[in-house]
């Protein structure tokens, strides 16, 4: 089913006219942003300081480690041995 979707959406991105291509293109954004902020606000609800956590890192691969405040879009995770994070609350994992 996935698949089909795709395959549709492709074939209708070829046959529409720019405007309609920015049109989907913008509300394919939005939709994308509405997800992270319901994402965010899941986990805003989810976390408090204390808590362990994990987040995967662009250089430092999966890192681990305990909050410290929770913000309003992000949280302040600090790290054994290293300095704190400022990470995105919908990049966050709980760990039990």
């Amino acid at each position: 089913m996935k698949d089909e979707n795709m395959d549709i959406l492709k074939t209708m991105l070829l046959t529409w006219s720019d405007s309609q291509v920015s049109e989907a293109w913008q509300l394919i954004a939005d939709e994308g942003k509405r997800r992270r902020e319901s994402a965010s606000q899941k986990m805003r609800c989810a976390l408090k300081a204390g808590d362990k956590v994990s987040f995967s890192g662009r250089k430092a691969g999966s890192v681990t480690g305990t909050i410290v405040r929770v913000k309003r879009k992000k949280a302040i995770v600090s790290v054994a041995g290293s300095r704190n994070w400022d990470v995105p609350l919908n990049m966050l994992r709980k760990e039990s």
